[in-house]
């Protein structure tokens, strides 16, 4: 079931990966497939201000993880209205998402130093990420972005667009020809914590 932060108040998160040293050399790298659920903790109380814990939080230089599938939805806050959900994604201090499809119910948030890139035929409109992965699923959620976090928007070799990628209001389009695969360059992976919340696995692959 879920449970709470050690405050007693807030949802934790389900599934943590990171680099808990200061290089990339100790970066770890998770994937995630199809027949996968990671649901965040509910909010133990209903205090207001009372947030829903994260599903999958990435940190760390050098921390890449690769989303090919599965369900990520944030924990229930103490707002009835949704306001307090927790985030489905959240990656900050160097992580990277890099995501080929997948659903996800409430927001992602990107922090300092660190990209959400999406793959297949997208476009940002405001903090509202939409469009199609190539295995032909949509996608809308919406990315808050902190610190200089960045959204990157990367068509597929195999996925004919109707429109190149872009972001709005500003008019120059963010464009990458090939999908760009980031790895860890070696040291200790085993910075994965499995914490609060509610996980349910299919498969889930730590190399």
């Amino acid at each position: 079931g879920s449970l709470a932060t050690i405050d007693g108040r807030d949802g934790g998160e389900a599934i943590e990966i990171y680099n808990g040293q200061s290089g990339p050399e100790t970066a770890s790298v998770g994937y995630f497939y199809d027949g996968m659920t990671v649901i965040g903790g509910d909010a133990i109380t209903k205090d207001k201000n009372s947030v829903g814990g994260t599903a999958l939080h990435i940190h760390g230089f050098g921390t890449s993880v690769f989303i090919y599938g599965g369900t990520f939805r944030g924990g229930k806050g103490s707002d009835e209205d949704g306001d307090d959900n927790g985030l489905s994604v959240y990656t900050s201090n160097g992580g990277r998402v890099n995501v080929y499809s997948g659903s996800f119910e409430g927001w992602m948030e990107v922090g300092d130093s660190s990209v959400i890139a999406f793959y297949g035929c997208f476009m940002r409109n405001g903090t509202t990420v939409s469009g199609v992965f190539a295995d032909e699923t949509n996608l809308s959620v919406d990315v808050r972005r902190e610190d200089g976090g960045l959204v990157v928007l990367i068509p597929v070799s195999d996925q004919e667009c109707d429109t190149a990628p872009s972001t709005a209001p500003s008019p120059f389009p963010t464009l990458s020809s090939q999908p760009t695969m980031i790895s860890p360059s070696g040291g200790s992976k085993m910075g994965v914590s499995f914490s609060f919340g509610l996980v349910i696995l299919g498969v889930f692959t730590v190399v």
